[in-house]
């Protein structure tokens, strides 16, 4: 299944509870600062930072159903829909920050990330931010197993289809500092989490600086 018609028709229907570290994100924010998500959901993330103060924000999502969702949900934010996913629609160097969260995970091509990053660069400014959360490789059995299973399929450890028919990728932290090598890297921490199935994983959030 591709990533957008699993956003669109079955991950629009879940609720979720990945974090922001906002005492770790505030100390790079002005109170004006103009944030992106990129894929931003439903908002849920948008909703955080916006009762935390902030309010130039602006999501996008290429899932149609996340944002009648999120527009639903949340009609006072600003969340649109990717005409076409990886291109920010956003001028060279007009953000202050950019939010992304298990985005990664959806993007097995190596090219495609780092087109992606290389579109998040041209749009924030310099000394721009970037905060990005996602999963990284778990020792855990059960991803063991999936990983094994994913490298004879994809040829990639970390590659594997979930029970829904979704290929995703977790990410050995080497892999992700030669994603972000463009930029400085400010905050690194990994973290053991829960998935939405109450499933261990391992996860990383990340500030970085263009």
């Amino acid at each position: 299944m591709l990533a957008q018609q699993y956003w669109n028709d079955i991950g629009a229907k879940k609720v979720f509870e990945d974090p922001i570290y906002l005492e770790k994100l505030s100390p790079f924010l002005s109170p004006t600062a103009q944030i992106v998500e990129y894929g931003c959901g439903y908002g849920r993330m948008m909703r955080i930072l916006k009762s935390a103060g902030y309010h130039n924000l602006i999501g996008f999502d290429f899932a149609p159903n996340m944002i009648t969702r999120g527009l639903s949900e949340n009609p006072d934010l600003d969340l649109r829909l990717l005409e076409k996913a990886g291109a920010i629609p956003c001028d060279n160097g007009s953000v202050d920050a950019l939010v992304m969260s298990t985005v990664l995970c959806c993007i097995t091509n190596g090219e495609e990330l780092d087109a992606l990053i290389d579109e998040i660069r041209r749009v924030l400014k310099p000394k721009g931010t970037l905060y990005i959360t996602d999963f990284l490789i778990c020792e855990h059995p059960r991803y063991q197993e999936k990983y094994a299973s994913g490298l004879q399929r994809f040829g990639i450890w970390g590659v594997y289809t979930t029970n829904e028919n979704l290929t995703v990728r977790h990410y050995t932290t080497a892999v992700l500092m030669d994603l972000l090598r463009a930029f400085d890297i400010q905050w690194f921490e990994q973290f053991d989490f829960k998935t939405m199935n109450q499933n261990p994983a391992r996860t990383f959030h990340c500030i970085a600086k263009t």
